[in-house]
């Protein structure tokens, strides 16, 4: 069972509501210290459940899913699609060698290799049933700050737009909805206790002032300091709501803390859950696999194509777009060079693209890839 957090302190991290209409929290940290203890207080309370992986988005959708499942209506074209690549991988002995599928260990064991194929092509750009993660929540912080531009075929850093994009999706709770202001007093609706008009009547009978006189005095000296008491309730109320993020002036990214289900048997990094398969792609990838390596790369995939991925969870992180560049900086480890290395420094990416039909790579081998399945970032990009 999957533990969601509960305590409210986290260095100042702000419980702001739920995710849609499950109760999956929502929390906004305000620095890099409430994100590391949030982060892990996350894996604390679920250390018996299994490793908590990381997903930074751009934005908060309403589900998360597979990019197989993105467009319904392609499905079918693109499974068949998919089957057709990983039968023809299969069946190709020199990229199964390269793939580590052709050692003794794991030589005939169909689950194994299939499972790794679609991994790898579902981590190289190919439309699968497999979602990515990172073990690494700087990583999946970056993912969230960067937003892929097919144009320029890139990352392009995010701008805080000042519209307030992305948090679609959001069940604010009570404490993050705006307060009303009271109605206003007025001097016609102020009126005197019955205690009060009988003070005054007995005050009357000795001064030289109507009684009439005397109520209206009192009732204009009420007046004046109940509109007094209105407008420092409305500062109060109208400093209140300037301090809520509710997004309409802020952008945001938002990581996903998924626990994956690594409490199974496991070998050479793939863990075969009970609902679903989990890849360690640095395990059970050969290093020549760069991009992995670079990214912390994992992929969950469930064993029914309909698994639903967000039932594991466990909390949902929103970082205001400038906090998290301003924690991320300008290092290169931290760089698309660096989480997206080209075919020249990453070789199985090469061995890939020259395996892909209509690639720029030219090659000697059979191409078993579909066009424009693998992600061709292009020269120099």
């Amino acid at each position: 069972m999957i533990e969601y957090p509960k305590a409210t302190d986290f260095q100042k991290a702000t419980f702001i509501g739920t995710w849609g209409h499950s109760s999956i929290p929502i929390y906004d940290v305000p620095t890099m210290h409430s994100l590391n203890q949030l982060v892990g207080y996350v894996k604390h309370i679920n250390a018996a459940n299994g490793t908590v992986l990381y997903r930074g988005q751009c934005s908060l959708y309403e589900k998360v899913v597979p990019s197989i499942k993105h467009d319904l209506s392609a499905e079918e074209d693109n499974r068949a699609r998919l089957e057709d690549a990983m039968t023809s991988i299969l069946a190709e002995e020199p990229l199964l060698k390269y793939l580590g599928l052709k050692n003794a260990d794991v030589a005939g064991w169909e689950l194994f290799q299939k499972l790794v194929v679609e991994a790898v092509l579902q981590h190289y750009g190919a439309t699968t049933y497999c979602v990515d993660f990172v073990d690494n929540h700087w990583t999946a912080l970056w993912f969230g700050l960067y937003k892929w531009d097919k144009t320029n075929s890139r990352y392009l850093l995010r701008n805080n737009s000042g519209r307030g994009e992305g948090g679609a999706h959001i069940i604010m709770s009570d404490q993050m909805n705006k307060r009303s202001f009271p109605p206003e007093p007025t001097l016609e609706s102020t009126e005197l206790d019955t205690t009060k008009l009988e003070e005054i009547k007995e005050h009357a009978k000795r001064a030289p002032i109507s009684f009439e006189e005397l109520v209206r005095r009192n009732q204009a000296k009420l007046f004046e300091g109940n509109h007094q008491s209105w407008e420092r309730a409305c500062n109060l109320i109208s400093n209140y709501n300037d301090s809520i993020d509710r997004m309409e002036k802020t952008d945001h990214l938002f990581l996903f803390l998924y626990v994956a289900d690594t409490n199974a048997s496991n070998f050479r990094g793939v863990y075969m859950g009970q609902k679903t398969y989990t890849i360690d792609l640095r395990k059970a990838l050969p290093s020549n696999f760069l991009r992995p390596c670079s990214q912390h790369g994992w992929v969950v995939r469930g064993k029914n194509v309909n698994y639903d991925f967000d039932s594991q969870i466990s909390c949902v992180i929103r970082v205001n777009v400038d906090l998290a560049k301003e924690m991320l900086g300008s290092g290169t480890l931290l760089s698309q060079d660096n989480f997206f290395p080209d075919e020249t420094i990453d070789q199985g990416y090469n061995i890939l693209l020259e395996r892909q039909k209509r690639s720029r790579l030219d090659s000697k081998y059979k191409k078993v890839i579909p066009s424009g399945m693998i992600t061709d970032f292009g020269p120099g990009k």
